[in-house]
């Protein structure tokens, strides 16, 4: 598919109501994603994003996506699902910027990422009790990647800092806030 057809097939992304948004095609394992260019996925990451934001307390939680720059998605290998609003980026071997604004796509999207090279990535997850949960967690857990418990940067309290896999919160003035429960976790397969 050349980039101008692939560009005509996402001019329209962001136009659609928000009940043709939630009734797009879910995405099944085995579904087959297609390799575009930086810039194809640049607009159509940050038209996804636009869209869920914009849906307020319907929003698919896209509101804490990184987008990365045209530039720099240009660098990695991109992908986007027959659906038209689901992809992912692979940078290097990290898993990047996964999104889906349909339900039960998560396993389609990991695993085409395995078959694709991605080995490692970085979610949001609840560290309660010395025990890890949450819906990002659970999806990467259920498709093989386990926490990097061997990942052991910087120093305990300090901004950043990463122990066994697991990095504690850190607010907007830079402090560690340890009592907070999200964490950012970092795993491998």
């Amino acid at each position: 598919m050349t980039f101008k057809e692939l560009f005509e097939k996402f001019t329209d992304i962001g136009k659609l109501s928000d009940e043709e948004l939630e009734k797009g095609q879910r995405l099944e394992k085995g579904s087959v994603f297609t390799k575009v260019s930086g810039t194809v996925f640049f607009k159509a990451i940050s038209k996804i994003k636009k869209n869920d934001i914009a849906r307020k307390e319907n929003a698919k939680g896209l509101d804490t996506l990184t987008v990365y720059s045209r530039g720099a998605y240009n660098k990695m290998d991109c992908y986007l699902g027959k659906n038209n609003s689901s992809g992912y980026a692979i940078k290097k071997r990290d898993l990047v910027s996964v999104f889906s604004s349909q339900k039960s796509s998560g396993s389609a999207i990991v695993q085409s990422a395995i078959t694709n090279g991605a080995r490692t990535l970085d979610c949001y997850a609840e560290y309660r009790n010395e025990k890890l949960s949450g819906d990002l967690y659970s999806l990467y857990s259920r498709n093989g990647f386990k926490v990097d418990t061997t990942m052991n940067t910087g120093e305990i309290g300090t901004p950043y800092t990463i122990q066994k896999g697991i990095s504690r919160y850190v607010n907007d003035k830079e402090e560690v806030e340890i009592d907070n429960p999200v964490v950012v976790i970092f795993m491998k397969i």
